[in-house]
């Protein structure tokens, strides 16, 4: 989820920026919420099958935030030098770009999930490993639920270098296998929709536990992705290859139900490669400022969605009826604001200060 941008103490050169990538975060992102308030529109209003599945299916976002974050690490950190002090770079690099404002989710969403926490569970979340424990699936869930995808990342930078050492020295054809055989196993063993029957009773999941190496398929593309990206540069001049690429994912993602909506993590490869190297209109639009700008505050979107949420429910309820009862439609709003905000003074200084203080340390 947090991968935003390029440029890495590990890379071979300093890769040149793929701003584009940036900018679909946050549709990925917002999906996610309006994935979570599709209750409240359903309560007000009759939306079209196809809407419905549309959002209902807004989980799978989860699945191309690992494959985004698979082919930014990839993209950037292209060699590694075998040995500890090249892995602790990368560990600090990517612990300063996370923690800060997974903390902060904590601490807001703490008022709120007090009484449910144990030590167990408290633990686990503030290590970043409650979605590690087949034994006890149910603590991936705990505190601020969303954040059981960063415990999926983090297991994913843990294996990362070694991982990209390995694709890195691979034939061409090699890393195609890999490819073809990751994404026949995200697709045939449903990995997205792994781990969903925790949060959603609807759900027609055949395992109900979110561990990292269920899902690492996803990650595992986005890698073979973006050494694919790496090797053949982008994709031969064909204009319209991303708008087919996003109309069909939309298209999968609005007509498939259950554990087969895994078929849309093909489009979302193709939309990946073809964005990272294309300069159509899509491309330039995901590109603009203000873009980057909500692409960078995506991660405290996903990360804030549920405690915000709290927080201006509680509030509003101090608050007239008629107010109140527009709690739903405001919170979206606040949520985007306040996490620009949080990007811009929190996230950005205190990840800054962190890496200067563990390039002190390290």
């Amino acid at each position: 989820m947090p991968e935003c941008g390029s440029g890495g103490p590990l890379a071979a050169s300093r890769p040149v920026p793929l701003p584009a990538l940036t900018g679909i975060r946050f549709f990925a992102a917002f999906y996610v919420v309006l994935g979570h308030g599709l209750p409240w529109i359903e309560n007000r209003a009759v939306l079209p099958i196809s809407v419905s599945i549309f959002l209902r299916n807004s989980y799978i976002a989860v699945s191309l935030f690992f494959m985004l974050s698979g082919f930014i690490l990839a993209y950037t950190y292209t060699e590694f030098s075998p040995g500890a002090r090249s892995y602790a770079k990368f560990w600090k690099a990517r612990f300063a770009r996370i923690y800060p404002v997974y903390f902060f989710s904590m601490l807001l969403a703490l008022p709120f999930q007090f009484h449910t926490l144990t030590l167990k569970s408290t633990a686990a979340v503030l290590l970043m490993v409650q979605a590690w424990n087949p034994l006890h699936p149910e603590i991936a869930g705990a505190w601020n639920y969303p954040a059981w995808s960063l415990s999926v990342e983090a297991f994913f930078y843990l294996c990362f270098p070694f991982v990209q050492m390995r694709v890195a020295s691979m034939s061409r054809r090699a890393i195609h296998v890999l490819g073809i055989i990751s994404l026949l196993a995200c697709i045939l063993f449903h990995t997205p929709a792994q781990g969903l029957g925790l949060w959603n009773p609807d759900a027609v999941a055949p395992i109900s536990i979110p561990l990292p190496i269920v899902r690492f398929p996803e990650f595992f593309l986005g890698v073979i992705v973006g050494n694919l990206f790496l090797r053949f540069g982008p994709a031969a001049k064909q204009p319209f290859l991303t708008l087919v690429a996003a109309l069909a994912a939309i298209l999968c993602l609005s007509i498939t139900k259950g554990p087969w909506v895994s078929l849309s993590v093909l489009p979302f490869a193709v939309l990946l490669y073809s964005l990272a190297g294309s300069g159509d209109a899509i491309a330039s639009f995901l590109s603009h400022p203000f873009m980057l700008l909500l692409g960078g505050a995506s991660y405290s979107v996903y990360l804030l969605q549920l405690p915000v949420r709290d927080w201006v429910r509680t509030l509003l309820a101090q608050t007239t009826a008629s107010l109140n009862a527009l709690n739903a439609p405001i919170t979206p709003l606040v949520l985007v604001l306040f996490s620009i905000l949080v990007f811009r003074y929190f996230e950005e200084p205190l990840r800054k200060a962190i890496r200067r203080q563990l390039d002190s340390w390290l």
